[in-house]
């Protein structure tokens, strides 16, 4: 069996001059999922991959493309196909997007989505739709991380469950990570779903002090590890 450690993080604003690779560094995961990635016109590439390499990882796609969502790998998961695309957002809203890639771990092939939806309620239903259609093309297990701007009893949620995603941190223990705001966190408005025929081991605290967490960013990330 292979364990694979999956990280969903919402960084704030780039995470400019804050320890976000310090965080990702003690996690350690195989995947990460960032929202709010480094943004600024003809730079931004560049430094979505410096942010990748600081973290230990390395730079798949994303940043400026995709809305500011990224995904990074450690060294030898393999990636088939990567793509990125931005959610319409009004011109006063922040950006957002979907980030996919098709990876093959150890010849199994899993699925990663990262998104970030809009703070707008009326809004995010129509974005989920266009989350799940960006995933549809993914082969494998699938999970689809990222921040949703809404409780899990919210409506992108229901979406996301009623099209096979599980939401694996409900449970008592899990449930009771709650992520946002970081330094004394009241809600939990990251997820990271899975879908498909793979075992799940942890979804929630990632096991880092949270004081550190709380001068890394607004929210606290999510780690998940499942069994392939």
């Amino acid at each position: 069996m292979t364990h694979l450690r999956l990280l969903t993080y919402n960084i704030l604003l780039g995470g400019s001059h804050r320890p976000v690779p310090d965080v990702v560094r003690e996690i350690a995961p195989d995947v990460l999922l960032v929202n709010e990635t480094p943004k600024t016109p003809l730079r931004w590439r560049r430094d979505c991959r410096r942010l990748a390499g600081r973290c230990g990882l390395r730079y798949v796609e994303g940043g400026r493309n995709a809305g500011s969502n990224l995904v990074a790998v450690r060294e030898g998961i393999g990636v088939k196909w990567s793509s990125a695309q931005r959610l319409p957002q009004p011109a006063w809203q922040p950006r957002r997007g979907v980030v996919v890639a098709q990876l093959r771990v150890e010849g199994r092939l899993v699925g990663v989505v990262g998104c970030h939806l809009s703070l707008a309620r009326d809004r995010r239903p129509t974005e989920v739709r266009r989350v799940l259609d960006a995933a549809a093309a993914l082969r494998g297990p699938v999970v689809l991380a990222g921040d949703l701007n809404e409780p899990p009893d919210g409506p992108s949620w229901r979406l996301l469950r009623a099209a096979g995603f599980v939401d694996h941190g409900s449970g008592r223990e899990a449930g009771d990570w709650l992520t946002y705001p970081a330094d004394q966190p009241r809600k939990r408005i990251d997820a990271l779903l899975v879908k498909g025929d793979v075992g799940v081991v942890h979804v929630g605290d990632p096991g880092v002090d949270v004081a550190l967490l709380a001068e890394a960013s607004d929210h606290r990330p999510v780690l998940g590890v499942i069994e392939l």
